[in-house]
């Protein structure tokens, strides 16, 4: 655990009245300390497929995406040499996809945007090919090679495919493969003996097009009954045909049509991973290359210097028996923080939403968690054991409404425990949903905002009401209709809404919001704020974040929860690296401390022990805040 102390003269702050900033105040200096908490989610990886050139010896590769990096790396067999070719300057993509041409040849998809690059094995020379494509996301299994040396990868948006000849080291894009705009996805690719490629489309609907790489000739060839959500996923059967599945439906492909059938499910990857009657399997978590002996089934160890990876932290708990929850992104694994022995325990995956687990809400023995994808919330009693029903299934709202995004847990003044929601890919229009804690009954409020998703759910105990913050922005590749997103206040007894209000005009959304002591509620529209008093239903004030103005804004702050025990609301400009408190007192916001690992943070949270958490990549993170 490192240490670091900042003396940091507080100079810049907003005071809002009646609508206005007023005149900077000059404030007292401060001394914050900030504690880097360690790394709770590293992981190993597994080998993609060996070399075997003689200059170099065998060497076992795998692609690498971390919080920070993404890199082709490679071990070699004999001497545990490590090889590290960094990839980050070229951007931090979500995957590296590898392909192994021959033992001195590789090529490599990466970059953000995406790009291909070739790497020889001999010299250790990378380079690039081609242009970058407009690729933000792709999957590593979103490929096909062909016999004829091409390579196709599948891409987002625009449900593009990126194309690289490996004769003759060029590349090109196909987009425009789809007719519907609300198509931005190419997930599965495959092709036939002939040459013809088959390019399965989604999210918002399936779509399987056939097209002729010769002559560019295109074709939809996916029934309207096979039309649904997400997308066909394709494969290379033994047999050299490709086929593909959606749903329960199995089928062949043809150049105009598909033939539905019982045919045998994909088969299981060849591996090239073998080394003297050994299987590079993997690196581990302590850095060394794992060899498994598939006759003995003992294990060898070669020692390597791989500085094992550590996935990105995402989301942040409340306190529940004196521990801390938070989760990593991609994969949601989560994790646990002792506030007394600051001890980290990796506690591996807990929510049946695999990617990200979005929030944690500490309620009687256990913690209520929401994760994505699929929209499930579920409820985890961390001093029982692990079983069929700890932790217990509460909502799919996937399947139950199309939404898989359920971005917030709070404890509404009814006793009740609201979610704001997010749709599906493709698609608008987010729900409110209700849980009864006594039963785990759940109720979903839907089309409260036309085409809108919600963001942020507030407790309004003295009025009795929710206070909730909309987008006009829907689930990913979704194409708005809405010009400006609202706030509102919905009445849980009556079931309706009671008031809304557009405090900062123009917004097209509004970020989570805290509610002060003195009952006033504080938010953000990107960094232009706004004070609501609930009871009176008026707009108090409105200002800009210290170092923003309207015509200059910036991304939008994070905020805690609440006020801390002294009665501040914390938060993190990740934008500029600065520590802020908003004072209930004055409605005076005022930049506290500034440190570059709060910089592109992706939560903040005061806590009990005075402390405010956050992340800076795979890092937790504290700073006293409470003296």
């Amino acid at each position: 655990m490192s240490m670091k102390k900042y003396f940091y003269p507080i100079l810049a702050s907003a005071a809002l009245f009646a609508g206005s900033a007023l005149r900077p105040a000059q404030a007292k200096p401060a001394l914050y300390t900030f504690e880097n908490l360690g790394k709770p989610v590293r992981f190993g990886v597994s080998i993609q497929f060996v070399t075997r050139n003689p200059e170099t010896g065998p060497i076992a590769w795998t692609g690498l995406t971390s919080a920070r990096r993404s890199a082709l790396v490679g071990i070699n067999v004999k001497t545990g040499k490590l090889i590290n070719v960094d990839l980050t300057p070229y951007g931090k993509g979500n995957g590296v996809a590898l392909f192994k041409k021959n033992d001195n040849t590789i090529y490599i998809y990466a970059g953000r945007p995406g790009r291909y690059f070739r790497y020889d094995v001999a010299t250790g020379q990378l380079t690039t090919l081609g242009e970058p494509s407009n690729a933000t996301y792709w999957m590593t299994s979103s490929q096909t090679e062909t016999p004829d040396g091409k390579i196709y990868m599948g891409t987002f948006p625009g449900a593009a495919v990126s194309v690289l000849d490996t004769k003759t080291d060029t590349t090109k894009i196909i987009d425009g493969i789809s007719d519907d705009p609300r198509e931005e996805y190419t997930i599965s690719l495959a092709h036939d003996k002939e040459g013809m490629l088959y390019f399965g489309l989604g999210m918002h609907h399936s779509e399987l097009w056939s097209y002729n790489p010769k002559t560019g000739a295109k074709q939809q060839i996916l029934p309207k009954e096979l039309q649904l959500y997400g997308a066909p996923r394709l494969w290379m059967g033994k047999d050299g045909n490709p086929y593909g599945r959606k749903g329960s439906t199995f089928f062949r492909c043809y150049p105009d049509r598909i033939e539905i059938g019982d045919f045998p499910d994909a088969p299981g990857p060849v591996l090239d991973r073998e080394v003297h009657g050994k299987i590079a399997s993997g690196i581990g978590q302590q850095g060394n290359l794992i060899l498994n002996d598939p006759d003995t089934e003992k294990t060898t160890i070669v020692k390597s210097t791989f500085d094992t990876p550590a996935h990105s932290l995402f989301r942040f708990s409340d306190l529940h028996d004196g521990k801390l929850y938070g989760s990593s992104f991609k994969p949601g694994t989560a994790y646990s923080f002792d506030i007394h022995t600051k001890k980290l325990e990796n506690l591996g995956l807990l929510t049946r939403g695999r990617t990200q687990v979005y929030d944690f809400l500490s309620y009687g023995d256990g913690i209520l968690m929401s994760s994505y994808g699929g929209g499930f919330i579920d409820y985890y009693k961390p001093n029982e054991p692990r079983s069929a029903t700890n932790p217990l299934p509460v909502a799919a709202l996937h399947e139950a409404a199309n939404q898989e995004r359920p971005v917030q847990l709070t404890l509404g003044p009814d006793g009740n425990i609201y979610s704001p929601t997010f749709p599906i890919k493709g698609y608008l229009g987010g729900t409110l949903v209700r849980i009864t804690p006594k039963t785990w009954k759940v109720k979903i409020y839907k089309d409260l905002i036309h085409n809108q998703s919600f963001t942020s759910v507030v407790s309004v105990p003295q009025t009795g009401e929710l206070f909730v913050t909309s987008t006009i922005h829907g689930g990913s590749s979704s194409k708005p209709t809405e010009k400006e997103a609202w706030v509102f206040l919905w009445d849980p007894k009556m079931e309706k809404i009671d008031f809304k209000a557009q405090p900062i005009p123009g917004a097209s959304s509004y970020s989570k919001a805290a509610i002060g002591a003195n009952g006033l509620i504080y938010g953000f529209a990107g960094t232009r704020y706004y004070v609501f008093n609930p009871a009176t239903r008026k707009i108090v004030a409105t200002g800009d974040l210290p170092g923003y103005t309207k015509d200059n804004p910036g991304h939008e702050p994070l905020l805690s929860d609440g006020p801390a025990s002294d009665g501040l609301i914390y938060g993190i400009d990740r934008d500029l690296g600065n520590l802020f408190a908003i004072d209930p007192k004055t409605n005076e916001i005022t930049n506290l401390a500034h440190d570059e690992s709060m910089i592109t943070a992706n939560f903040c949270q005061t806590e009990p022990d005075g402390y405010l958490y956050y992340n800076n990549g795979a890092s937790l993170l504290r700073v006293k805040v409470v003296k």
